[in-house]
């Protein structure tokens, strides 16, 4: 966010003498000056209650800024005043000052005021004008400006130590809070030369991306505090033309979302999804607003190059702070200055079994010069992420029968001690030949096969519909989840005579984003024992901690959304959907405004020719799966 800068400055009688006579006066005044000054960017940013006397008006903090950290909330009035403490001089003046106000409910009638006052410089008490709040929106902040006469403007350009502000605001009697914030001049360009672009996203549900000349800067979620919030985004942006991109994204229900973005503070697009789209009702899911706006900042620093290169024979996939571009290497990206975090990841494949995986990265900071970046000259990033997985095996299911239309314990399975060892294989066989390769090498499991309950049966209350709430307080399980990452309820869907039981329970699931119900009936052996089943599942909860705890998006329907974005069973050669896993993983699967849950997508190629958007689990792999 932009500061208006300040100076104190003082002079010294013309007189030699008195200058040599009493210079630790001198000195001494002016650090008293300077002490009794308040900081400018707290008093024109409303951050303490004690730069604003409030005549007329209960006042307070308010957490609710448009800008910086608070506001000042008043209540309790009909008419109030607010004076500022004394400032000294000001930079960037222009011909318009503004301050930000959220009215509690529409005022009725109203109007507000802005005197400026520089008794130093011949300004006393000058009222700028007033400004109508008649019906203005509740709930959310406006500008109201007002107009600085030349000499004003003229006095505000020079020195002084004794600038004040005065708002008077007239509204209907109110118990409830009007916030008051962020008083500036409108169209100054900061000290330095370089513009201040800022941004606020409103109303969002449920998420709303940001990008910026292609590159993703940010994903805003519902219910998150920077939600209505002007933030500073400069440094997304270079010297010249910028493509500004707004995504709205839907998982079911409703959708809002809007947009605003200021340049050296003057709003340049105030856009919010349409009434079409974002009607209150039910909207379908996927990218439901997608607009791009062309934005001019002449005066921030310069786009440089940044060339990154890699192992010439194996082209890499290229990422951007952990979102991968759709590039690949060699190839050379046009970045404003700033910190990146440059990514690459290179692997093969042989389906169904050989796959290789490596991610190499680099920490680059771009700043007045062409940068070039050779990935092969740093090592391969080790395991980032280690995801605990406690196998417990239950040894009787009591199955459900249609003919009783309940559980029926003459109807059990009871699960074999080689099942247990079968599927303790196949776990570390999916661990050793997919799910390690698949995610470039960053993230790995280890399996702990926990001792078999014995005592406790899980049951099938209605087909396919397993109550793992009965069976965890029965058998005391519940504290697993704090002591492994992922804890799965394996049991068996054959009786004790090796023969399946009645109607047998053909789903296996994820539960509370770190469980999962696991069957005999998905342990037939695979390609070197390799698991299609164990492997989604697991994926399923890094799926949930993707979507909940660092509340990005999965895409339409998620990890079930395959065919909704072009892969099918057994695609490009691969086992199962591992095709669809491996791009899921890395953070590579393609969604474009056209995909709907109810459309399956034509197939793609190794890597989507364009795309809207790119998504999956891999922030998880990356940075790490923890559930809370």
């Amino acid at each position: 966010m932009r500061r208006l800068s300040f100076m104190i400055t003082t002079s010294c009688a013309l007189a030699l003498g008195a200058c040599l006579q009493a210079p630790e006066v001198d000195e001494q005044r002016v650090d008293q000056v300077q002490q009794g000054l308040a900081d400018p960017a707290s008093v024109l940013g409303f951050e303490s209650v004690a730069d604003w006397t409030v005549a007329g008006a209960t006042k307070s903090a308010s957490a609710d800024p448009s800008e910086g950290a608070s506001a000042l909330a008043l209540r309790n009035f009909a008419f109030t005043e607010l004076r500022s403490v004394p400032l000294t001089t000001v930079s960037g003046v222009t011909s318009t000052l503004a301050f930000d106000l959220k009215p509690p409910e529409p005022p009725a009638f109203g109007n507000a005021q802005l005197t400026v006052n520089i008794p130093s410089r011949g300004v006393h008490s000058v009222l700028l004008g007033q400004v109508s709040l008649d019906e203005l929106a509740a709930g959310t902040y406006s500008t109201l400006s007002f107009d600085v006469p030349p000499n004003v403007v003229s006095a505000l350009q020079q020195t002084y130590s004794d600038l004040t502000f005065k708002i008077v605001l007239n509204v209907p009697y109110s118990t409830a809070d009007y916030l008051v914030d962020h008083l500036r001049f409108v169209g100054g360009t900061p000290p330095g030369g370089d513009s201040t672009v800022e941004l606020r996203v409103s109303g969002v549900d449920d998420r709303l991306v940001v990008s910026v000349n292609g590159l993703q800067r940010r994903v805003f979620h519902l219910g998150e505090a920077s939600v209505g919030q002007r933030i500073d985004v400069s440094d997304w942006f270079g010297s010249g033309a910028n493509d500004l991109r707004v995504q709205l994204l839907n998982t079911g229900g409703p959708t809002t979302g809007g947009v605003e973005l200021w340049v050296d503070d003057q709003p340049v697009v105030s856009e919010v999804c349409p009434a079409a789209v974002c009607n209150g009702l039910d909207a379908r899911t996927g990218i439901v607003w997608d607009r791009t706006f062309s934005i001019a900042t002449p005066d921030r620093p310069a786009f440089q190059p940044v060339t990154v290169t890699g192992n010439s024979g194996v082209p890499g996939q290229v990422y951007v702070n952990d979102v991968f571009t759709g590039r690949v290497t060699p190839t050379t990206l046009s970045l404003p200055p700033g910190d990146y975090t440059i990514g690459v990841g290179s692997g093969s494949k042989l389906p169904p079994v050989d796959y290789t995986g490596s991610f190499f990265e680099q920490q680059v900071t771009v700043d007045a010069s062409p940068v070039a970046v050779d990935i092969t000259t740093t090592p391969q990033l080790p395991f980032q992420e280690e995801t605990r997985i406690a196998i417990l095996p239950i040894r009787n299911s009591i199955n459900h029968v249609a003919s009783l239309n309940g559980p029926d314990p003459s109807n059990t399975g009871v699960l074999a001690e080689g099942d247990i060892t079968a599927l303790e294989a196949q776990a570390w066989a999916t661990n050793d030949r997919w799910f390690q390769p698949l995610s470039y090498g960053l993230a790995r499991w280890t399996i702990t096969v926990l001792p078999t309950i014995e005592d406790v049966p899980i049951i099938e209350q209605n087909h396919d519909g397993w109550d793992t709430t009965r069976f965890i307080a029965e058998a005391g399980t519940g504290s697993l989840a704090s002591q492994y990452d992922m804890v799965v309820y394996f049991f068996s869907q054959h009786r004790a005579d090796g023969t399946p039981v009645e109607r047998v329970s053909n789903i296996a699931w994820a539960f509370d984003g770190t469980n999962i119900g696991f069957s005999t009936s998905f342990t037939g052996v695979g390609p070197d024992l390799l698991n299609a089943a164990f492997l989604h599942e697991v994926l399923h909860n890094y799926e949930s901690y993707n979507q909940n705890q660092l509340h990005l998006y999965n895409g339409i329907e998620g990890l079930h959304g395959a065919e909704q974005h072009g892969y099918y069973g057994g695609s490009g050669g691969e086992e199962d959907f591992v095709h669809f896993y491996r791009h899921f993983m890395r953070g590579q699967v393609a969604e474009l405004g056209a995909m709907r849950s109810n459309l399956d997508w034509p197939a793609i190629g190794e890597v989507a020719a364009s795309s809207d958007l790119y998504l999956g689990v891999f922030p998880v792999l990356r940075r790490g799966f923890r559930v809370p």
